[in-house]
């Protein structure tokens, strides 16, 4: 019976990529930014961004329609080059936990910060989870701040 125990769950463990998800992450993240810009000449400047999110519109099938929490990090402009990073701390619908990385590595004539993003892990259906894309996130006059991302996510 041990052996048949044993075999049924080496059976389902070496199955499990066989039933992975991959979900559509593309959707805009609303908030609040606080971010302080430390200017240190002409040509470069420090950007020390916060943001706390509300919500993230998206299809109700991403796991993302749900996040809300903060992303924090910093920025760096030398001589029109940017670089910097941060975390995010997220919350989804069902309580359960993602870490995300952000990576800056450009900005729009607009002031819009955009970058790439990736999934670290978290808890629950977060945990061994993988994916990511690209974001473009700023001040819109209309709505506010706002984070507008696309890539996919993978769910084991």
């Amino acid at each position: 019976m041990k052996r048949l125990l044993a075999f049924g769950v080496a059976l389902i463990w070496f199955a499990a990529p066989a039933f992975a998800e991959t979900v559509d992450a593309t959707g805009t993240g609303y908030g609040k930014s606080n971010n302080t810009i430390m200017p240190v000449s002409q040509s470069l400047m420090i950007i020390q961004a916060s943001t706390d999110y509300e919500r993230f519109d998206t299809a109700e099938s991403n796991p993302m329609a749900g996040f809300n929490g903060p992303c924090f990090g910093s920025i760096m402009v030398n001589s029109g080059a940017v670089t910097g990073g941060g975390s995010c701390y997220y919350t989804d619908a069902d309580g359960e936990v993602a870490i995300v990385r952000w990576n800056a590595d450009g900005m729009s004539l607009d002031g819009r910060t955009q970058g790439s993003w990736s999934v670290i892990g978290g808890t629950g259906k977060w945990l061994g989870a993988s994916g990511g894309g690209r974001f473009d996130a700023g001040e819109n006059e209309a709505t506010g701040y706002t984070n507008n991302v696309t890539g996919e996510i993978k769910f084991r």
